[in-house]
């Protein structure tokens, strides 16, 4: 079902259109027009929801082993966010990933703690094995710094740790040896979680980088970036790939 609202007008009293099914209508009772003219910034993230979501496959959980002496080298798990809101970017940035040598799957925010069970079976008591790397965005951000946590439960440490925009993240956990935190601020729009990322929480991580790239790496930014579009940043992807490569380097084919 597709549906859209639209604020019209200069001020926040301003009517709204909605369609449904192709049916428009310009009117509306007072009492639902009071509450979106108070409420625009929540209309808003229905129309953010309504553009975004968009269907995309779920990922293969067998794909996740720990060890390997085929090409491509590592192994990446991405989680995309919540119901693959604003996600497509994550998809294109597995498939740069496994362009580059190594070895990326893509899973939806859904299947979490999936992923989180299988690198924990797969990953307890392997001492001969592949970098272990973890990249998620918004939600999606926000379940990779859980499946780390939860991996030091099992003894299991991640090599590199990569959030986009994480919306209410736990702190990361020791066993994650290194963390990226590339996330964008949005002055007062930040009480809204779809419009902004925040940065991430140390519980004894060793290395733990928080990069604000509206403040701190201005050259990341696209015209326009936003927590709908942040994750596929082409410049934020070549950056993250450059991380994904000093952690799992291409293994010499000959």
């Amino acid at each position: 079902m597709h549906f859209c609202i639209t604020r019209s007008g200069e001020d926040n009293s301003a009517s709204y259109l909605v369609s449904a099914g192709g049916a428009f209508s310009s009117t509306l009772i007072p009492a639902l027009e009071n509450i979106m003219s108070q409420m625009w910034p929540v209309a808003g993230f229905i129309v953010l929801v309504a553009q975004g979501c968009q269907p995309l496959p779920p990922g293969d959980l067998t794909a996740i082993a720990p060890a390997g002496e085929t090409l491509p080298v590592g192994n990446v798990c991405l989680i995309r966010g919540w119901q693959d809101l604003y996600s497509s970017g994550v998809d294109r940035l597995a498939s740069e990933l496994q362009q580059s040598g190594v070895r990326a799957h893509v899973y939806r925010a859904a299947q979490w703690r999936e992923v989180d069970r299988a690198l924990a079976r797969q990953y307890r008591g392997v001492a001969d094995r592949q970098p272990l790397v973890l990249i998620g965005f918004s939600y999606g951000a926000d379940d990779v710094v859980r499946i780390a946590s939860d991996l030091k439960s099992a003894g299991v440490a991640v090599d590199l740790l990569i959030t986009i925009d994480p919306v209410t993240p736990p702190p990361v956990s020791s066993n994650v040896r290194l963390t990226y935190n590339y996330f964008q601020t949005n002055g007062v729009w930040d009480v809204f979680p779809w419009f902004r990322g925040v940065p991430l929480r140390s519980a004894g991580a060793p290395q733990l980088i928080n990069v604000d790239i509206r403040r701190q790496r201005p050259d990341l930014l696209e015209p326009d970036t936003a927590h709908a579009n942040i994750a596929a940043n082409p410049k934020l992807h070549r950056e993250i790939i450059k991380k994904v490569l000093a952690v799992c380097p291409p293994r010499n084919s000959n």
